[in-house]
This record gives structure tokens, sequence and C-alpha cells, in this order.
């Protein structure tokens, strides 16, 4: 009887295969205990139960990449690699290391998979880092971090023109910033909460807005170019108030935000050379033991004294913010101390080029010679924002 069950099943089976016609590829619902290969069909053995089915699906004899590569800017390099985030993680999650987002297997192979895993096998845990496209052909930085308890950091946020793109993600997240870092006060980092906090009724609810900067007269004398975003950027915070500014904050200062800790590194430099960017402040977020550095614009001096204040272990991280978009920042020596795994890039495509209208290489910047660094480090993963918004969960 059973044999004649199973005899009747293969028959059906071959029929409606025959109506159908077999794609490569393609998922066919089959009778329990059959499965299609390459080959033909299998008799699969049943699990005990009436109700016990098996899920069955036709294969091309393929299976679905752990990673999909979508193509750099330049051959052999890395920005364009889709990996997974982090060893041991399923093969079916990926992301896109300079396109930002996880990519789903190429659909053309007839197979489809999700990239979606459990939150605590995503590298964040659970959260979520999104570096913002620059709006305007600016570089700049605009960072926006979702804890995994839903609190909101943001770390500068652009330029004016950065302003409404910037709103629309965090009011996506419900409109409120926790806490809201700024690294230094050059346009293409301030110009967007200078302009929130200019509108007439904020669209954004701030809980507290952490600073570290020198007087107006340091400004006009030490970066007179940017002494007008300083006056600005001081005028507009005087709106605030008070009990939301935190300008006192120095090295070792921590913050907490929701389920992750930030980490100040240095109050900021007042040197006579390239003073605006070595001005800036750094920051270590950790989100669910993963840490995160943002350097801002910190120059080479800046970076040399920023290694004189921590030891090896305590500024090591597993991701880290290009200082200067990527260009003439902190020098060599200091990404070898941190040695990180992701790099973010807040730099346009004429700035990861290096290209002045002339062509890759044509331009002043040094954005080639840093990315020759992070090879030389075993960085596989860039994050730029030349590819539009960049994700990372």
């Amino acid at each position: 009887m059973r044999g004649r069950r199973i005899y009747a099943a293969i028959l059906a089976a071959m029929g409606l295969l025959l109506l159908t016609g077999v794609k490569s590829g393609g998922s066919y619902d089959l009778p329990d205990g059959l499965e299609m290969k390459k080959s033909g069909f299998e008799l699969m053995s049943l699990p005990e139960g009436p109700s016990a089915a098996l899920p069955l699906q036709a294969l091309n004899g393929v299976q679905p990449p752990a990673a999909m590569e979508t193509g750099g800017t330049d051959a052999g390099e890395s920005a364009g690699r889709a990996e997974t985030a982090a060893a041991g993680e399923s093969a079916g999650q990926t992301e896109n290391a300079a396109g930002g987002n996880a990519a789903s297997a190429d659909s053309g192979s007839g197979v489809s998979q999700a990239a979606q895993t459990p939150a605590e096998e995503k590298y964040l845990g659970g959260a979520r880092l999104m570096l913002l496209a620059n709006q305007s052909a600016s570089q700049m930085l605009s960072c926006v971090i979702q804890t995994k308890d839903g609190s909101v950091i943001v770390v500068d946020g652009g330029t004016p023109e950065d302003a409404p793109h910037l709103i629309e993600t965090v009011q996506s997240l419900g409109g409120r910033v926790n806490a809201w870092l700024v690294t230094h006060l050059h346009n293409d980092h301030v110009g967007a909460l200078t302009t929130i906090l200019n509108m007439e009724e904020c669209p954004l609810e701030i809980d507290g807005i952490y600073y570290s900067v020198a007087s107006q007269e340091w400004y006009d004398e030490n970066d007179p170019t940017r002494a007008q975003t300083a006056a600005a950027f001081m005028s507009a915070i005087g709106k605030v108030p008070a009990e939301k500014l935190h300008s006192d904050i120095q090295k070792g200062t921590q913050i907490q935000v929701g389920d992750a800790s930030v980490m100040v590194m240095n109050r900021r430099y007042l040197l006579s050379v390239d003073s605006g960017n070595n001005a800036s402040v750094a920051y270590m977020v950790t989100v669910n033991g993963r840490k995160i550095l943002f350097l801002g614009d910190l120059g080479l001096n800046g970076g040399d004294l920023l290694l004189q204040e921590w030891s090896g272990a305590d500024i090591t991280c597993d991701i880290v913010q290009m200082a200067h978009h990527g260009q003439n920042g902190v020098g060599e020596n200091f990404y070898q101390v941190v040695r990180p795994k992701i790099c973010l890039w807040p730099a346009p495509q004429w700035l990861w080029d290096n290209d002045n209208g002339g062509g890759p290489g044509s331009g002043p910047w040094r954005t080639l010679e840093t990315r020759s660094w992070m090879e030389k480090l075993g960085v596989t993963q860039n994050y730029c924002i030349k590819d539009g918004d960049q994700i990372i969960e």
C-alpha cells in the first residue's frame, strides 16, 4: 500500500512538472517526501506524524553566495566588496562594504535569499550606525547611531544643506536625539546643527549637546576663515536651555546614552598648526561591545597628542571614522595603533579619488595615500558616502 502511494505521488509530481515546466532555480510545491535535484527526483524520509511536512525546493545546483561583490570604483579596491560583518555570522547576512546595505543573492541565478539574521547575530548586536551621504558637493560628516534600546546619538551633522536629510533620518527614528556630539566648529560638521537650532520651531527634540570649544577670539586669530561659522554656532546654542548644554567635557568624561556609552577622548587642542582641525574632540562610542572611534578632522599633531594621552588598549577600536575625511588627518602611525576592522569615509567621490576635475589623482588631497595605509593594515570593509547613506547593523 505504501509503495502504491509513493508511486502515485511520483506520477503526480511528474505530471505537474510536465504541465508547468521546470525552470532552473525555481521553487515548486512537490508532494511530501520528494525533492527536486539536478539529477532528478530523490525520495526523502518522511518525519513521523500525520501533520509533518518537509519544505521542498528546486535547486539549480549552486548554493547562494555568502557575500556578494558589488564592484568598487577601482580594480583591487575593497570599497565595493560586500562582506559579512564578523566571522561566524550567518552566510545569509551580507554587508556591502561600499554601498552599506545588506545584499541579497543575485536575482539572475534564480535564488532569492533574505539578508536578515537575528539581532544578536549582527555586528552591532541590534544597534544601527548610519553614515549619511552629503546632500551637496561638499565633504561633510553626519553620523546617526540608534542603540539597541532605541536611543539616538548624532555626531556632527554636516552642512546646512544636509540638515533636511538629517532631520528626516532622525524623525524616522522617533525625532529625539539623546546625545549630540560635536567634534569641532567647521561648517561641514556643525552647519546642519546650527541651521536646526535657528529654525523657528526646532523639528527635533534634543536632550543634550556635547562640545569643547575655544573663545571666539581664538577662532578669529587662529582659524579666521571659519571664525564666522564658530560665531554662528555660539549664537545658535544660546537658544538652547542651559541644562542641555555640556561644554565642560574633557578627557575621560563618560556619557551614558541608553545601553551605549561614550568616552570623551580629549579636550579640544589649541595648537598653532592646522589649528581648526586639530581643535577636534574625539569620541569613543561603545555599542554592544563594539568600539567606534570618531576623530572629526583631527590632524597629524592632534593625533600624536591623542596617542600620548591613551595607551594602545584604550584607543584600539573596531570601527574608525577616517580623520579629516580620509586625507591630511592623523598619520599612518595612528591607524597602526588603533587597528580598525572597518573604516568610515565621509568623503564624496571627488575626494575619494583625489580628483580636482582632471581625473583620479589630479588633486592635492592625500586620500589615495590614506587608502593605501588601510590596505596595508588589512582593512577590507570601507563604508564611503560617495555610495550614498551607509548602514552598519
